[in-house]
């Protein structure tokens, strides 16, 4: 496939300019996904799990996360953000089964929101106050105290408060409640509408994470979406709807698999 000549061409391109760090993102699942023929990783960091491409992973969170899991390897530590209790139970059975010593959230290390939108980051080993993450959205604050404990696992020289406030403040991450210049070709043509924000959200877990964020907004937006027709688009679109103003439903050009509009 596609996907696979790609991590070909990555693995031997990383082996030639070797990196301090390698972040190796898995394309779908993990334990049959092309990324995960790298048979040693310094750590594995599972994110929160949600139903996505149950078509391949399974229709339930347990069976999804059985996928996720398979990245584990054999006593090589591993970071688990927070998770559905029956997801965790999974990737818990697993890390047991390999010896593979795990952090995981709200029993090794967690995060707590502060009112000035930073957050505070605590461990056995560290009690710092970070910033407000320069990525929108109040689930960064979980993504950023996810990556910091993959740092505490990594151990790197330089790691500090100061150099991990850094990173917080500078993160990018395009489309994912990405607010566009003002000057860029796409806002031009919306105004005077008002701004316009990216995001990619295309499972319900996602669309419940963006929707917390519209639900603070003043104004409640317009929507312009485009969907393929193997995603769970209505439960996408009820956790988006109360929150909205209108839909414009557009089509996926040059995909089979895109949603008609007018469905």
């Amino acid at each position: 496939t596609f996907f696979e000549m790609a991590m070909a061409a990555a693995t031997l391109a990383f082996a030639r300019v070797p990196a301090d760090y390698l972040l190796l993102e898995v394309g779908l699942g993990g334990r049959y996904d092309a990324t995960n023929v790298i048979p040693r990783t310094a750590v594995s960091v599972i994110t929160p799990i949600g139903l996505d491409h149950k078509e391949f992973l399974g229709e339930t969170l347990t069976k999804v996360a059985g996928e996720k899991a398979g990245i584990i390897k054999a006593e090589t530590p591993a970071v688990f953000a927070p998770q559905p209790p029956e997801a965790l139970a999974v990737l818990q059975a697993e890390a047991a089964s390999l010896t593979a010593p795990a952090s995981e959230a709200g029993r090794d290390w967690q995060v707590e929101p502060l009112a000035d939108g930073g957050f505070r980051y605590q461990s056995a080993g560290l009690d710092w106050t970070l910033p407000a993450p320069a990525l929108a959205g109040r689930h960064q604050v979980v993504n950023a105290g996810t990556a910091i404990a993959a740092l505490e696992v990594l151990k790197p020289s330089g790691l500090s408060e100061e150099s991990i406030a850094l990173g917080v403040r500078q993160a990018e991450w395009p489309a994912r409640l990405q607010r566009l210049p003002d000057d860029s070709p796409l806002a031009r043509l919306a105004a005077p509408a008002g701004p316009v924000w990216i995001d990619g959200a295309h499972n319900p877990a996602a669309a419940r994470a963006l929707a917390q964020e519209l639900a603070a907004w003043p104004v409640a937006p317009g929507l312009l979406a485009g969907m393929l027709g193997n995603k769970d688009y209505r439960a996408i679109l009820a956790a988006l709807a109360p929150h909205i103003a209108r839909l414009v439903a557009v089509p996926v050009p040059r995909s089979a698999a895109g949603l008609p509009p007018e469905t």
